[in-house]
């Protein structure tokens, strides 16, 4: 028994294969039917064929597949289905585009679906490519020698990061921060050493004197030097930010983020800025 069905099973397929080898000239006597079923009225006969023909469009030429859905599309009309008629008629213009009707052949009603299915297809718009979102631009403005002194003014090395020189900038500011917390200091131990020096009694042996003003000396001069170098940094801290030009392609700043100073008649703000 399971012998006798796969047998039955293998000739049902090559049946069905040989049945779907279809020759050109069966296809073209089924077109030159259903020409022949349209053209005396038998529409459902009609359409029964051509769709029947186009069950083996791979065997159909271009011309007879462009033939096929126009007639079906006739039919179609003629049988009062617009909407599949249009389907069929927009078929045969994606294989021809340039496929008109002829008035003097064709009715008047079948050529105003034609129409309308064609303009249908000329209005249809191109899917539009999908954007990905970008980030809004940054609060942006423009680099002015000003500003950048008035910011060098406040940190010295903060105008120099301001006009785009980010590595000079942070330089000065490290020597700067250096060289004023070096004369801090020395002026907090020279204050010390003074007023030691100043609180030594009368009765005191004279080395103590001497040694105390070597001490407040040696803390003097060292503090007079470190005020010297913080000095020399800041100014020439201000000489180059008003004669450096702003660096190239850095002629515009981030507002967002970053050390903000600003300034007007009445107020005085300095601040910095955090975007998260």
């Amino acid at each position: 028994m399971c012998k006798k069905s796969i047998i039955l099973f293998i000739l049902v397929m090559l049946g069905m294969s040989f049945a779907q080898q279809v020759s050109e000239d069966s296809l073209e006597l089924m077109l030159e039917r259903a020409k022949t079923f349209y053209n005396t009225g038998e529409y459902e006969h009609a359409i029964r064929e051509l769709e029947k023909a186009l069950q083996y469009l791979k065997q159909l030429e271009q011309g007879d597949q462009v033939e096929a859905h126009k007639y079906l599309g006739f039919s179609y009309v003629a049988f009062g289905d617009k909407a599949k008629a249009k389907e069929q008629f927009k078929k045969a213009l994606v294989l021809e585009p340039s496929l008109t009707l002829d008035p003097a052949t064709v009715s008047p009603k079948i050529i105003k679906v034609f129409e309308e299915a064609k303009s249908e297809m000329e209005t249809v718009s191109p899917t539009t490519p999908v954007v990905e979102p970008t980030k809004p631009p940054v609060a942006k403005q423009e680099v002015s020698t000003s500003g950048a002194m008035m910011r060098s003014c406040c940190i010295p090395g903060w105008g120099q990061m301001y006009k785009g020189h980010s590595s000079k900038g942070k330089k000065i500011m490290i020597a700067s921060g250096i060289t004023f917390g070096a004369s801090l200091f020395s002026l907090i131990i020279r204050e010390a050493a003074h007023n030691a020096y100043l609180d030594i009694g009368e009765g005191a042996p004279q080395y103590e004197f001497d040694d105390a003003y070597e001490k407040y000396k040696t803390w003097y001069n060292i503090a007079s030097i470190n005020l010297v170098l913080f000095g020399i940094v800041y100014v020439y801290n201000i000489y180059d930010v008003v004669f450096t030009k702003p660096a190239t392609g850095s002629s515009m700043i981030d507002l967002n983020k970053g050390i903000y100073c600003t300034a007007d008649k009445n107020s005085f703000q300095i601040g910095y800025n955090i975007s998260f």
